[in-house]
C-alpha cells in the first residue's frame, strides 16, 4: 500500500537514508536529528515516517507510521528531543518490534493538500489513520 500513495502536487520524492533503529532514548534522538537534518532546506514538504516491517491494520498491512506536513523543512517543524520524550513508548514498541523506523520527505507544490490525499488513500485501503496520526 505504501508505495500507492500519489499525489499530482508531488515534484520530487526523498526517500529516508538515515535508518533510527537504536533502542537507547539518547541515541534515538539522535538519530532522529541525523533522519531530519537532510531536509533541511527543503520547504513545503508531506513526510512519512515508516517502519521496516509491516504491521497490522484495521484491513491489511501497511509500514506507515506517520503521514505529516509542514509549510516549513521538516527538520524546523520538529522538537526532537520532546516528540521523543513524549512519545517514546510508541517509537521503542516499533522499534521493538517492526525495526527500524526512516522518513521519506514528498517535495510537493501543495503540502496540505497532497497531506490530504495521502491520509485518505491511507484510510481508503485500511479503514483507519496510521498509528502515530492519532497521537495527542
Amino acid at each position: 500500500m505504501s508505495e500507492l500513495l500519489s499525489c499530482k502536487f508531488v515534484k520530487e520524492k526523498i526517500d529516508g537514508l538515515i535508518k533510527i533503529s537504536s533502542k537507547n532514548k539518547e541515541e534515538f534522538i539522535f538519530q532522529y536529528r541525523k533522519a531530519l537534518e537532510q531536509t533541511k532546506g527543503t520547504s513545503g514538504v508531506v513526510y512519512i515516517f515508516r517502519s521496516k516491517c509491516q504491521f497490522p491494520r484495521l484491513k491489511g498491512s501497511n509500514n506507515i507510521l506517520y503521514v505529516g506536513e509542514t509549510k516549513h523543512d521538516a527538520w524546523s517543524r520538529y522538537t526532537v528531543k520532546n516528540d521523543a520524550n513524549v512519545y517514546w513508548h510508541v517509537y521503542s514498541h516499533v522499534l521493538d518490534i517492526y525495526g527500524s523506523i526512516t522518513i521519506d520527505v514528498y517535495v510537493t507544490s501543495d503540502h496540505k493538500s497532497t497531506e490530504k490525499t495521502f491520509l485518505n488513500q491511507y484510510f481508503q485501503a485500511h479503514k483507519e489513520l496510521p498509528p502515530i496520526n492519532r497521537k495527542g
